[in-house]
């Protein structure tokens, strides 16, 4: 595994990883906090056959802390055409993003549609879209499930006053909301093992004081090939955000897992290993 640091052309310093062998495949973590380490460790099947550089956005792992106004997901797709410049890239032959990391993604193929060949999304999130009533109907079955109800409360209290290592902690207690099986959570050790969380990043990009940019009426400006994977448990990213994304991008295909929630790679992994590589390989 290689890391590096490098200098943007403003100034700023952006961190990444590198592992694996093959085509290039660019790696966007969400921005909030957790950094890409959760899928360093869950992607690694992909590296046998792509190079994976996994990038740790703006004041996450290594890279600089920007001023608060720059710290939204349309902000945060500069930092991948850095990451292009710096690797010497005409264009990025592949172009993943997962969750939050998923939306930064989506930015970027829209921003700068000529620079991407391949977009995959992971249940990611479109930005300013209203999918409230999904997600009241996903609480709602993860009720009826016992082993929810814990999860499910500490996902629902306040997180704002919480210190760095307080917000992690309440992370670790409702991890089982993101899975169909709430056992399976135990699989990621490092979503797990979450020490500190930086809650301003959180802040900035999923709480009160996120400024959110409409996707939805910017999605025709995509001409990456794209492929979507949605799951019909995950609660925060659902498939109705999928479709609405499908229908927006000509040509993009969506599939979406039963009894599969917010990691596909940990409850669905070998048809999830299978129909990336099989999409990057058309």
């Amino acid at each position: 595994m290689e890391e590096s640091l490098f200098e943007t052309k403003i100034g700023s310093k952006l961190h990444y990883y590198k592992r694996g062998s093959g085509p290039i495949m660019i790696v966007a973590p969400p921005a909030w906090g957790l950094s890409s380490l959760y899928l360093q460790e869950g992607l690694v099947p992909l590296e046998q056959s792509f190079t994976l550089i996994y990038l740790e956005f703006r004041a996450n792992g290594k890279s600089t802390r920007p001023n608060a106004s720059e710290m939204t997901c349309w902000h945060l797709a500069d930092d991948i055409e850095y990451l292009r410049q710096e690797l010497q890239l005409e264009t990025i032959p592949v172009l993943l993003g997962h969750s939050g990391g998923g939306t930064i993604a989506l930015w970027y193929a829209i921003r700068y549609p000529d620079k991407v060949d391949r977009l995959v999304l992971l249940n990611h999130r479109l930005d300013g879209f209203d999918d409230g009533e999904s997600l009241k109907k996903s609480i709602i079955e993860k009720k009826k499930d016992p082993k929810m109800h814990a999860p499910l409360k500490a996902w629902t209290s306040s997180w704002h006053d919480l210190s760095d290592e307080k917000f992690a902690s309440v992370i670790r207690l409702f991890l089982p909301v993101y899975f169909w099986n709430p056992d399976a959570s135990v699989q990621s050790k490092e979503l797990n093992g979450l020490q500190t969380v930086p809650l301003w990043n959180y802040q900035l990009l999923r709480g009160n004081d996120q400024k959110d940019q409409h996707q939805e009426q910017e999605l025709g400006k995509v001409s990456a090939k794209t492929f979507m994977i949605f799951c019909q448990a995950d609660p925060v990213c659902t498939p109705t955000q999928g479709i609405a994304t499908q229908e927006g991008i000509a040509g993009s295909k969506l599939v979406i897992y039963e009894q599969c929630g917010h990691f596909p790679w940990i409850e669905k992994g070998e048809e999830t290993f299978r129909d990336i590589t099989e999409f990057c390989n058309l």
